[in-house]
């Protein structure tokens, strides 16, 4: 139901339209925003020893989200704030989240719903409930009553009291309202950010990639393969080596038709892969990894290989239906998973691990 729109504004005053709240000037801000909540509490919480929440909310004022709730005044682009804002909080309380991410995600979405103004000169529109759905890449309400379960480890146990107690309250004043599965588009909007701002410094072809002209023809397409296909080639013919061959044999090259293969082709990239190690042997290093216990799983490198998750099942989501394919073209999420499921079981480096089993780290 949409809310009339508020006359405590004055004539002449600028007001924010609910559509900036579904826009990625936005979506995309408060999204880094909740990014930088977590990293922020991660380190203070890692070398602190004051209470989990009594942490959390000296962060969240350290930072200003306290004044987010005076952003604007209006019902309507209240309206609009308050259940964005929700949806992104919950947004990162999903299973594929590392369970500290979720815990955070947890603080944030009870902490700003709870801290909506319940009197004032002029009464502001609050929402009473949180709409949360059945099943959001999982079952997205029963697992987040069950995120007390998964924080076992050593360095997550003592938020786990606090958890169990927000899920209790949010749960016994019902506060979360249950939607259909995402996959059912019960979300209004369907997708954040829904509005796409385009600067007016952007360059005219980022302008007219932005633009929406309807299907493009088979006449477009075949253009658009060709120049493609052209700029590999030269670029293939730029960067390419004579590759050598058997005079003789067959299939070989001959004096009329050289034969040429890409320089990352012809030899493993060895440079490349020496500053890699460079640059991982530094990282492990400034982490103390190995932990102190072997078979336990670094917190930060947890954190790590599950934004890496993350991002690859966004890009599975957005990408996926454009290629119009399936699973073989995202191969590799289904390594990282298997990964990051070895690193929980046994211990390790991750993903940062895929790379000595394919046995290149160790080559020569």
């Amino acid at each position: 139901m949409s809310l009339a729109p508020s006359t405590s504004a004055g004539r002449g005053d600028v007001t924010l339209q609910p559509s900036f709240f579904t826009s990625s000037l936005y979506v995309n801000p408060f999204r880094d925003d909740i990014r930088n909540l977590i990293h922020a509490y991660h380190e203070q919480y890692s070398r602190s020893l004051e209470k989990p929440f009594a942490l959390f909310k000296k962060v969240w004022r350290a930072q200003g989200w306290e004044w987010l709730q005076f952003k604007v005044f209006d019902n309507r682009s209240r309206e609009a704030l308050m259940d964005v804002s929700h949806r992104l909080f919950l947004e990162r309380s999903v299973k594929t989240e590392a369970p500290f991410t979720r815990v955070v995600a947890l603080f944030g979405l009870y902490t700003f719903f709870n801290t909506q103004p319940s009197s004032s000169a002029l009464p502001l529109y609050s929402t009473k409930h949180i709409p949360i759905p059945l099943g959001m890449y999982y079952h997205q309400y029963s697992s987040l009553l069950l995120l007390p379960t998964s924080l076992t480890t050593e360095s997550l146990l003592p938020l786990q009291p606090y958890v169990s107690y927000i899920l209790q309250c949010l749960v016994d004043c019902e506060v979360f309202y249950i939607i259909p599965s995402s996959d059912l588009n019960a979300f209004n909007p369907r997708q954040l950010p829904r509005e796409i701002y385009v600067d007016s410094n952007s360059s005219e072809s980022t302008l007219q990639k932005s633009k929406k002209v309807g299907r493009p023809t088979k006449r477009d397409k075949a253009k658009r393969a060709k120049a493609a296909l052209d700029g590999i080639d030269k670029w293939m013919h730029k960067t390419s080596a004579p590759s050598p061959s058997v005079p003789g044999e067959e299939g070989g090259a001959t004096s009329e038709t050289p034969s040429a293969m890409h320089y990352l082709l012809a030899q493993p990239p060895t440079q490349t892969l020496t500053e890699y190690q460079a640059h991982k042997a530094n990282m492990l290093k400034a982490i103390d990894f190995p932990p102190a216990n072997p078979s336990g799983v670094h917190l930060a490198m947890e954190q790590v290989s599950y934004d890496v998750l993350e991002r690859l099942r966004q890009l599975q989501e957005t990408e996926g239906p454009k290629l119009k394919t399936e699973a073989p073209s995202f191969a590799g999420k289904e390594r990282a998973e298997s990964a990051v499921r070895e690193m929980k079981e046994r211990g390790g480096l991750g993903l940062l691990g895929l790379l000595e089993g394919s046995g290149l780290e160790g080559s020569t």
